[in-house]
């Protein structure tokens, strides 16, 4: 990726509310010219486009002449917001900072619907909520830039001008970090509200607070607080899940990071988190998986 990048500029672009949501993917939001030929301003995993076009449905449209430009879908998910969506930010604001900057959400939600995360990452990128609309009502945008997905999932690197920006915004944003020779970001949180966890992992944490090392339950502080025991540490290890992506949010520390698998096989985030550490190891710690299901049938999440 070049040293600057050019952001893409379109007129009289509609922009639509949106219209369904699966696996992480919208549909809604910018309804690009040519869109089967688009491939940059779409959200793209693997450097593939993977969303598809709106429909415009009715002809009123509420014309928007001010500059825009185009932040991406609002996932209420921590991890996808990261590493799917929040990566067009920061070339955008270099390029763009006073613009009002446009997204997406879940269908029927509003920005009064968000959760606190998703304020605390928008302030964290410096975007000031003035600059921000959520789109729930067709808009004609005089005119729309749109950035690159500077990350993406699954496993896509980010570019040395992409990660001096990061490191930029963890300067700007006066991050002291919170000295540790080891911390662990465990996943108890998650699973006493439902989510999937390593089996025994409660032991582990009473045994490594035992010992001294710091344990971190990511919900449970804010955003900030993350980020400065992730800054500070010396070793870090994380227990696989959409936490590793909150270290996506700082550049190269010299630091060692460690994964415990909680699914055989996976290196979640490999490719985001190598080139911010001294050294990336991903530790095998299960052989096999306890499923639990919804009512309906349907698996559910892990």
């Amino acid at each position: 990726m070049s040293e600057w990048v050019v952001m893409q500029l379109f007129r009289d672009i509609c922009v639509v509310p949106t219209q369904s949501f699966r696996a992480h993917i919208a549909t809604g939001g910018p309804i690009w010219p040519d869109f089967e030929c688009q491939t940059a301003v779409r959200h793209c995993r693997n450097g593939r486009p993977v969303d598809q076009s709106p429909a415009l449905n009715g002809a009123d449209l509420e014309p928007l002449d001010a500059p825009c430009v185009w932040g991406g879908f609002i996932d209420r998910h921590f991890g996808h917001f990261v590493a799917e969506h929040l990566p067009r930010l920061l070339f955008s604001l270099r390029e763009r900072p006073a613009d009002i900057f446009l997204f997406t959400a879940e269908p029927g939600l509003s920005a009064v619907d968000l959760p606190t995360c998703v304020w605390d990452l928008l302030e964290w990128y410096g975007l000031a909520r003035a600059q921000i609309r959520i789109v729930t009502s067709a808009i004609r945008v005089r005119e729309l830039r749109a950035g690159p997905q500077a990350e993406m999932l699954p496993q896509v690197e980010p570019s040395r001008d992409y990660l001096a920006l990061v490191q930029a915004r963890a300067a700007a944003n006066r991050l002291v970090p919170e000295l540790a020779d080891r911390l662990y970001v465990g996943r108890g949180g998650v699973v006493a509200a439902g989510g999937g966890g390593h089996a025994g992992e409660g032991y582990l944490v009473a045994v490594l607070s035992a010992l001294g090392m710091q344990v971190l339950d990511p919900g449970a502080v804010p955003l900030r607080k993350q980020l400065a025991l992730y800054a500070g540490a010396k070793s870090i290890v994380f227990a696989e899940g959409s936490a590793m992506h909150g270290r996506q949010l700082l550049g190269f520390i010299d630091q060692d990071i460690h994964v415990l698998r909680r699914r055989k096989g996976r290196s979640v985030a490999r490719a985001m988190l190598r080139p911010r550490c001294r050294a990336l190891v991903y530790r095998r710690t299960v052989d096999g998986g306890l499923m639990a299901y919804f009512r309906n049938g349907n698996r559910r999440p892990g």
